[in-house]
């Protein structure tokens, strides 16, 4: 499903769940739901192929296999992180919504020290 299609989806899923809100708030959730998981399904075949190439990059030796686990795991907190920041925030918690937010970022940071210390030992032997 192409970006725009799942942009039209979760705002007619939006539309629709608002309406309901007002009569039935357990409907509306149930097409939150079904909607979140219908578009998760959708793009599941994308992030297949994501996977699939990253894999070949590493078995072709261009990229590490450690570089490659590196990756899949800041991409996996970050998207960890943004949910859970979202969820806080439609509960009605910014505050810890922010916070986890804050975190996410520094344990990306410090998951990425080693590699930072990689690139810039490498560049320093261009200036050695």
């Amino acid at each position: 499903m192409s970006g725009y299609k799942v942009a039209a989806f979760a705002i007619v899923a939006s539309i629709l769940a608002a309406m309901l809100k007002k009569e039935k708030a357990e409907y509306a959730l149930l097409v939150q739901l079904a909607s979140a998981a219908a578009i998760l399904l959708s793009v599941a075949a994308s992030a297949s192929t994501v996977f699939h190439t990253l894999i070949g990059f590493a078995e072709r030796g261009a990229l590490g296999t450690g570089y490659i686990r590196l990756l899949l795991r800041g991409l996996c907190l970050a998207a960890a992180g943004e949910w859970t920041a979202a969820f806080c925030k439609d509960a009605g918690m910014s505050a810890l919504a922010v916070t986890v937010e804050a975190a996410t970022a520094v344990l990306l940071l410090s998951m990425c020290l080693p590699l930072m210390e990689t690139v810039l030992e490498f560049a320093a032997g261009f200036f050695v």
